[in-house]
């Protein structure tokens, strides 16, 4: 077997995992949308397979392969750029995309339910308080300082009007005691 033979049938290995990889994204994307999925990977792989191709057509493969291997690489990331850039631009990615995390959504709704549902049991077996009370006794507390703060602004507005009751009775008593001592005069 010869050095470009081996070579040929590496790449047609290769070739054949990207056609069946493609074929896989085609009947999942089928399932889900109506889009024809070549059209969105056909120019990624149509680079890829150029760029294979000039690899390969460029000499027999030697043991300095790495330069070759990392311009291939630079050339399938800038593929993969181009393509996704461009797929993630179109009003068709934005849509599956919020029906995706519309899904998503909707199912965590439920998840966090039953785990809280849970933790709430779990902790209540244990005989320590949940979050739930904790911050109920919290709001209880809260409740109860206002109305301290309330009994006292009203306590304080009594005892102003005692005093002044206090006071005007007070005068009351030594102006009455001075008009006695005055008529006793």
């Amino acid at each position: 077997m010869t050095e470009r033979s081996a070579s040929q049938e590496f790449f047609d290995l290769w070739k054949k995992q990207v056609e069946e990889g493609t074929q896989t994204w085609a009947r999942m994307v089928g399932q889900t949308q109506t889009a024809d999925p070549t059209q969105f990977w056909r120019p990624f792989m149509d680079q890829g397979m150029a760029a294979w191709a000039t690899l390969l057509t460029q000499g027999p493969v030697t043991p300095n392969l790495l330069p070759q291997w990392k311009q291939f690489l630079d050339q399938w990331i800038g593929a993969w750029a181009r393509v996704l850039e461009q797929a993630m631009g179109t009003e068709a990615f934005a849509q599956a995309l919020g029906g995706y995390l519309e899904r998503w959504l909707s199912l965590q709704v439920p998840i966090k339910k039953v785990a809280e549902e849970s933790t709430e049991a779990t902790l209540s077996a244990l005989g320590i308080p949940s979050r739930s009370q904790l911050t109920g006794i919290a709001r209880q507390i809260v409740d109860l300082d206002d109305r301290v703060e309330r009994l006292e602004e009203r306590l304080n507005t009594l005892m102003m009007r005692l005093d002044e009751v206090l006071k005007t009775k007070s005068d009351a008593t030594r102006r009455d005691a001075r008009r006695a001592r005055r008529r006793a005069q």
